[in-house]
C-alpha cells in the first residue's frame, strides 16, 4: 500500500491548523464583545458626563438667577447689568464655562460674561439652540442642547429660566411666569478629549486581553484537545500504512479518550480480523496442497504455529472410526507424530500415558470437557492464553486442535474460533474422506490404485532430476497356510503385524503400498542402489524377528517374507517396467527358498 497520500493530507499548513482558527476565532469574539462593552460603557459614561454637567450648569445657573433677582429687584439700570455681566465672567471663570448670557423673555440679551454678546439678540421661537426659550413652565427648566460649529466642535448649551419671587411681583405681573433666560455654555472638547484617550486606552487593552485569550485559548486547546488528535492521526496513519500495531495514547478521562479509546478498539479488531483472514486463507491454502491425513495434521499444526505464535500446536485428526493420528509442532522447533488404532475421543479423555508431552500440561477435564460439549474451552496462565478447538462435523468428534501458551499481543476473537472450527471440521472430513479412499482399511497401507499413482510420479521426478529411486516387492510366506489352517481372521492379523513391522522398518518418505492379498510394495525415493540390499534385508529380519501373536486364538506363529529389490534404471525404466523387475527379483527369492532377499541392481 502507498503511504505517500496519507502522509499529504497529515501536512497541515498554518492558516489551516485548528488552534490557529480557533484562536482567531476567539480573538474576534472578544475583540466584538469588548467592543460592544465598550460602546455600552462609552455611550453610558458621556451620559454620566452629561447629566454631571447639566447638574453643575443647573445649580450654577440657579445661584447667577438668584443673584440676578436679587440685583434686578434693587432696580437695574446699565451700571447695574455691567455688573451682572463681570458677575457672570466671575461664574464663568468658577464653573469651567465657556459663556454665561442673560437674556429677556423676547431674546435680548443683557449681561454676558463676554461682553461683545450684550444687547445681540437670540430667537427664542422653535430654536434648537436655545431650548425651552419659547416656554414659561418651570417644568421645562433647566433645558439642555448640544450645538456642532462649523469647525466640528461642539459646545453644550444649558439654558434655565429666571422665575418671578415675590419681590418681583411689585413690578411684573404674575402671568408673565418667567422674567427672562439665563443661558450657559461648555466646551466639549475636555469631555471628548477624555473618551477619546479613554477609547484608545480601552482598544489596547482590548487588543493586548484579546491577544492574551487568544494565546491561552490556542495553547489549552493544543494541550487538552490537539495532543490527543495528533496522537489518533497518526496511529491512523500507522494503521493505514499497514502497522495493525498502532494505537492511541489515551490521555485524560474526556470525550478524546473514549474517542482513542474507541480507535484502539477498533484497531485491535482490524488485528484481529487480519490474524483471522490471514490464518483461514492459509489454512485453506494448505489444505489446498494435501488431503492426505498425516501429511494435512503436520501442515495445520505448522500453520497455527506460525499464525497464533503459541508455544506449542498440536492438532489431532480421526482417521476412520477406529483410528486416530496426531501432528505437534513446538516454537522450538521441535516436530512429534503419534498415531493409534482407538477412537480418538476415548484416546483424549483416557489422557494415555503417551499423549501427554502433546498435551503440554494442558489440564485434563479441560480436554474432556472440549470432547464432551464439542465447545471452545478458554484458559489462561503466566505462559500466555491456550484453547482447546473440538472440530465437529455432523454432530461427531473428529477433530481436536489445541494451542499453549499464546502470548497476550495475539488478537483472537470469537469469529475466529467459529471459522477456525468450522474450517477444521472441513478439512479433517475432506481428508479422512481421502485418506479412506487411498488407504487400505486393514493394513492401513496406501491402496495399489493409490501406489502406482505415486510410483508414475517418482518415476517422473527421478528421471527429471536425475535421482535415486528404489522399489521393493515383499510377499508373506505360506500365506494360504495360515487361512487355511487359522481361518481368516487369522490372517487378518497376520497382515495388520506383518505391515506394522514393515512401516516400522522404512523412512516417512517412503510409501508403503498392499499390491495384493499378502503383497506389498514399497517406493523408495532418494536411495542409493548400494543401500537397496540392506533396505531388502532390515524388512525381513523386522518381519522374521518375534512370531506373530494370532489374538484369540492363542497361537503365535513364526512368519518369513521375500523380498525383492530393484534400483530405477532412468533410461529404459517405466513404472510398469519396474514394477516387473522387483516382481521377478520376488519371485526369485521364493524360487530361492523363501525368506530372502533378491536385488535387480
Amino acid at each position: 500500500m502507498d503511504s505517500k497520500p496519507v502522509e499529504a493530507k497529515l501536512k497541515v499548513h498554518l492558516w489551516n491548523s485548528v488552534p490557529l482558527r480557533l484562536g482567531l476565532s476567539v480573538l474576534l469574539i472578544t475583540w466584538a464583545a469588548l467592543g460592544i462593552a465598550f460602546l455600552l460603557f462609552e455611550n453610558k459614561l458621556e451620559q454620566q458626563f452629561r447629566e454631571q454637567y447639566v447638574h453643575t450648569a443647573s445649580r450654577e445657573s440657579l445661584i447667577v438667577v438668584s443673584s440676578l433677582s436679587d440685583r434686578m429687584v434693587s432696580g437695574g439700570g446699565d451700571n447695574e447689568w455691567s455688573e451682572i455681566s463681570a458677575e457672570a465672567a466671575e461664574h464663568r471663570d468658577a464653573i469651567d464655562a465657556t459663556n454665561v448670557r442673560v437674556f429677556t423673555r423676547s431674546g435680548i440679551v443683557k449681561a454676558a460674561s463676554d461682553r461683545a454678546a450684550i444687547k445681540t439678540r437670540i430667537e427664542v421661537k422653535n430654536n434648537p439652540d436655545c431650548p425651552s426659550c419659547d416656554s414659561t413652565r418651570p417644568g421645562d427648566f433647566p433645558a439642555v442642547a448640544t450645538l456642532t460649529a462649523s469647525d466640528g466642535s461642539r459646545t453644550l448649551r444649558i439654558v434655565n429660566a429666571i422665575p418671578l419671587t415675590q419681590p418681583c411681583l411689585e413690578c411684573h405681573r404674575k402671568s408673565e411666569g418667567a422674567l427672562g433666560f439665563v443661558s450657559i455654555d461648555y466646551d466639549l472638547w475636555p469631555l471628548e478629549r477624555e473618551t477619546a484617550r479613554r477609547r484608545s486606552d480601552l482598544l489596547a487593552i482590548g487588543m493586548v486581553a484579546g491577544m492574551l485569550v487568544m494565546a491561552v485559548t490556542a495553547l489549552l486547546f493544543r494541550f487538552l484537545v490537539m495532543r490527543s488528535v495528533h496522537s489518533i492521526a497518526r496511529s491512523a496513519h500507522r494503521l493505514a500504512a499497514g502497522n495493525l500495531a498502532a494505537r492511541a495514547q489515551v490521555v485524560g478521562n474526556n470525550e478524546l479518550a473514549l474517542l482513542a479509546l474507541d480507535f484502539n478498539h477498533m484497531a485491535e479488531r482490524l488485528d484481529a480480523a487480519h490474524t483471522e483472514s490471514d490464518l483461514l486463507y492459509t489454512l485453506v491454502l494448505e489444505a489446498s496442497k494435501t488431503l492426505e491425513i498425516g501429511e494435512m495434521a503436520a501442515s495445520l499444526a505448522r500453520v497455527l504455529l506460525q499464525e497464533l505464535h503459541p508455544r506449542r500446536a498440536t492438532f489431532f485428526l480421526e482417521t476412520d472410526a477406529r483410528g486416530w493420528i496426531c501432528a505437534s509442532h513446538t516454537s522450538a522447533g521441535e516436530q512429534e507424530t503419534a498415531s493409534g488404532e482407538d477412537a480418538l475421543e476415548a484416546v483424549l479423555v483416557s489422557g494415555a500415558g503417551k499423549l501427554q508431552p502433546l498435551l503440554d500440561n494442558v489440564p485434563g477435564q479441560i480436554i474432556a470437557a472440549a470432547c464432551r460439549t464439542q465447545k471452545l474451552q478458554l484458559t489462561s496462565d503466566a505462559g500466555g492464553m491456550n484453547f482447546v478447538l473440538p472440530a465437529v462435523a455432523d454432530r461427531h468428534l473428529v477433530g481436536l486442535l489445541i494451542c499453549v501458551g499464546i502470548p497476550p499481543t495475539t488478537q483472537l476473537g470469537e469469529y475466529l474460533f467459529e471459522k477456525l472450527g468450522m474450517h477444521l471440521a472441513l478439512v479433517a472430513s475432506n481428508s479422512r474422506n481421502y485418506t479412506s479412499a487411498i488407504t487400505d482399511g486393514l493394513t492401513r497401507f496406501k491402496n495399489k490404485r493409490y501406489g502406482l499413482i505415486r510410483l508414475e510420479e517418482a518415476v517422473y521426478t527421478a528421471r527429471r532430476y536425475k535421482s535415486c529411486l528404489g522399489l521393493v516387492m515383499c510377499d508373506i510366506d505360506h500365506f494360504k497356510r495360515v487361512n487355511d489352517s487359522y481361518g481368516h481372521p487369522a490372517g487378518d492379523a497376520v497382515l495388520k503385524e506383518v505391515s506394522r513391522r514393515i512401516a516400522m522398518s522404512v523412512r516417512q518418505a517412503d510409501v508403503a503400498v498392499r499390491y495384493g492379498g499378502e503383497e506389498f510394495m514399497l517406493i523408495l525415493p532418494e536411495t542409493e542402489v548400494h543401500q537397496l540390499a540392506a533396505i531388502g534385508e532390515k524388512i525381513r529380519q523386522a518381519v522374521a524377528v518375534a512370531p506373530v501373536d494370532l489374538g484369540a486364538i492363542s497361537v503365535a506363529l513364526p512368519l518369513t517374507i521375500s523380498v525383492g529389490v530393484a534400483a530405477f534404471h532412468a533410461d529404459s525404466d517405466s513404472g510398469e517396467s519396474l514394477i516387473a523387475r522387483a516382481d521377478a527379483a520376488l519371485y526369485r527369492a521364493k524360487e530361492g527358498g523363501r525368506d530372502r532377499v533378491e536385488l535387480d541392481p
